[in-house]
């Protein structure tokens, strides 16, 4: 493993929703498959496993890693290394590469708003939260 991945074992990254009973948000329906794959991504969305810096980096979960002290220089090199390229170019491209992505995002929002607003009122998601809070394992039952 390569130095900078060891030091970021204190990173975790987890969509933990199904373990306190709730359907995941904020579009990952759309964005965690198209990133690290569709099992990669079913796996993570039923299990709610957490995932270390060097676990995310090897699921292209991030596409660049550095420590903690090194945030600021490494941000600004990338951002400089754009800001060197044609900007209409960069543009297109990330236009390109998003594709319907927006469109998508909106829908996969939509469609697990819905989702969220029928599990709120189950058994499962306030035992859900209740053993989060107490820092238990959750004892699902289904309804």
């Amino acid at each position: 493993m390569p130095p900078n991945l060891q030091k970021l074992s204190f990173f975790l990254i987890s969509a933990n929703f199904a373990r306190i009973g709730i359907h995941q948000g904020f579009g990952l329906s759309v964005t965690l498959p198209r990133t690290a794959g569709w099992a990669a991504a079913t796996r993570l969305l039923y299990t709610g496993q957490s995932l270390n810096g060097a676990e995310a980096a090897e699921m292209a979960l991030v596409d660049m890693t550095t420590t903690a002290d090194n945030v600021v220089s490494a941000s600004l090199a990338l951002a400089a290394g754009i800001a060197s390229s044609a900007p209409l170019a960069v543009r297109s491209i990330r236009h390109t590469m998003r594709g319907s992505l927006l469109q998508d995002v909106r829908t996969a929002i939509s469609r697990e708003i819905r989702e969220q607003r029928m599990l709120f009122a189950t058994s499962d998601f306030g035992e859900g939260v209740s053993a989060a809070r107490e820092r238990r394992r959750p004892e699902f039952s289904g309804r």
